[in-house]
């Protein structure tokens, strides 16, 4: 999923008028969280604009530090290791993420779980070695899973109760960085923008100009879903990768079931979108866990939520609230 921005306004129309104001077109992107974000806005003042962006960008890359499960001083390895025992205190960020991933484990009944990371490890290793894990490595790692472990108590303690329990962001972080990248530059007083993580978690604010909002492409192959028009708002795209595995044909996705400890065998698209991007992120990945009908009854807890379910030609099989 992409922001559409011609390369004429790009690299030719630097300003363009809006009304009564001079608007400066400015982006700029960074590599971080595994894929590369992209800021774009316009605003009267481009060192302005340019300041802001490059705060946002360099709050994600924090975020990257902060959230990371590969890197060994990172705050989130640092509370696996130290938090074991006894409660800690954590970044801000942390504990929020922390806090709001447990509320959508709660309120999915575990589809979405955190607390997946020693299965994803499992799957990993085994993909690595050109095989499947057995049945036995897939219960002992679903033994170290499991959302209720992580206890919370404010304003920024945490406590895990598991000596095996690893928690992974993958499914929500991005689209946790996006609208916190958002937030900045409102609060750096930034009317127009949008930001991108990887094609998959979109935040708009505002609008460009000549339109309502921000023209995002779905980057689905199929013209049910299009483009779409988005403004105050986030949308977020997952669907099931395939890994194939080493020496063979067959493979496995890199969405895992945590109540079965195995990739979900789904080959539909989820489209989600709401004022939140970090819901938006992680309501993506949960509603390829679960039957449709109950992903609709999901996102009735979600006001304003939207949803489109796709085949894998991009046909549209089921939809919930307003999308497009």
């Amino acid at each position: 999923m992409r922001f559409v921005e011609t390369a004429a306004i790009v690299l030719i129309a630097g300003v363009c008028l809006h009304g009564n104001d001079r608007l400066v077109f400015v982006h700029a992107q960074r590599y971080t969280m595994g894929t590369m974000f992209d800021i774009a806005a316009y605003h009267r003042s481009g060192p302005q604009a340019e300041r802001a962006i490059d705060r946002a960008l360099a709050e994600v890359v924090r975020l990257d530090h902060v959230l990371s499960h590969y890197e060994p001083d990172s705050d989130l390895s640092r509370l696996l290791h130290t938090g074991r025992t006894g409660a800690v205190s954590v970044d801000p960020a942390l504990y929020d993420l922390l806090g709001r991933s447990v509320e959508i484990s709660r309120r999915s009944g575990g589809s979405f779980d955190v607390t997946i990371g020693a299965l994803v490890r499992l799957w990993q290793a085994a993909q690595a070695e050109g095989r499947a894990p057995g049945p036995e490595a897939i219960a002992e790692a679903k033994r170290c899973v499991g959302y209720g472990r992580v206890q919370l108590t404010p304003p920024d303690s945490v406590r895990i109760d598991s000596s095996c329990l690893l928690i992974d962001f993958g499914g929500i972080g991005k689209g946790y960085a996006v609208e916190r990248a958002i937030r900045m530059l409102q609060e750096a007083g930034i009317e127009h923008a949008v930001v991108n993580a990887g094609q998959s978690s979109i935040a708009a604010i505002g609008h460009q100009p000549e339109r309502a909002g921000w023209l995002v492409d779905l980057g689905v192959r199929a013209t049910e879903a299009g483009e779409i028009v988005l403004r105050d708002a986030s949308i977020s795209t997952s669907r099931q990768a395939r890994i194939p595995l080493l020496g063979g044909e067959h493979g496995y996705g890199d969405i895992i079931d945590p109540a079965r400890g195995r990739p979900v065998a789904s080959s539909m698209t989820a489209i989600v979108r709401m004022a939140s991007a970090t819901n938006a992120d992680a309501l993506s990945t949960t509603l390829l866990l679960m039957p449709i009908e109950q992903g609709k009854r999901l996102l009735e807890t979600f006001p304003g939520a939207g949803a489109l379910w796709l085949s894998d030609t991009g046909r549209i099989l089921a939809s919930h609230g307003q999308v497009k």
